[in-house]
């Protein structure tokens, strides 16, 4: 998964009442996982633009990396 802060490797899957993330760094020795509450098929696009912001932070923190900063045009249409 191409990530803003480098490539990751894992794997995503819901069930009944959640979905989670795992993802692992190049090296192996670092992962990380994200598990959120969900409804399937029920995601607003601002509930899925949050969760993708909750996984690159996550991913960022793996890597030991800051996460990118939007700027104020790009978030004004949310």
């Amino acid at each position: 998964m191409s990530t803003p802060r480098g490539t990751v490797w894992g794997h995503s899957g819901q069930a009944p009442g959640y979905s989670g993330e795992d993802h692992t760094d190049a090296t192996g020795r670092r992962t990380v996982s994200v598990f959120t509450t969900t409804i399937f098929g029920i995601a607003t696009p601002k509930a899925a633009a949050a969760h993708q912001a909750l996984v690159n932070a996550a991913v960022c923190a793996m890597l030991d990396k800051p996460v990118p900063t939007t700027s104020a045009s790009a978030s004004s249409g949310s």
